[in-house]
């Protein structure tokens, strides 16, 4: 694998936040951004999958900062690690306020963990090669999440 199959392992999404996806107060809803950055996550994963993905799940789901009617998010995907059949996606979406001309800000971050299906069962993954000094820190950090997932599970 080559650096730009690295690049195609990414997905990006820019939506603006309309009136249908916020509360009365103006804030768009927790889940309309989660469901965004799963989204996004799945095209990642389904991209170097090259086939269908499922959401296994997510951790370290984070709030950073308020997103409002009107601002422009956009959500970025990066696939990180890849065990056997499953990713790790990193995945961030950042806000922009058009009104006042700021600058994006990060809004949301979390690990999301994929799952390839082939005819509905769990199938193999090729693996993930980095090769450019960012590419290799993600990879760390996507393969310290993958041994802390597998870690929990033994406690189980």
């Amino acid at each position: 694998m080559n650096n730009q199959d690295n690049k195609f392992s990414q997905a990006e999404t820019c939506v603006l936040m309309e009136p249908m996806h916020a509360n009365i107060l103006g804030h768009v809803h927790g889940g309309e951004l989660m469901r965004l950055m799963d989204n996004t996550a799945g095209i990642a994963a389904a991209k170097h999958a090259k086939g269908a993905v499922v959401t296994a799940r997510v951790d370290e789901l984070e709030f950073h900062s308020p997103v409002l009617i009107g601002d422009i998010v956009t959500c970025i995907a990066q696939l990180c690690y890849v065990g056997n059949s499953s990713m790790q996606i990193w995945v961030s979406v950042y806000v922009n306020n058009l009104s006042d001309a700021s600058e994006m800000k990060l809004a949301l971050s979390a690990f999301f963990t994929m799952v390839h299906l082939k005819d509905k069962v769990v199938a193999r993954v090729e693996p993930l090669h980095p090769s450019t000094p960012l590419e290799h820190k993600l990879y760390a950090v996507g393969e310290a999440k993958y041994l802390e997932i597998k870690a929990k599970r033994k406690k189980l």
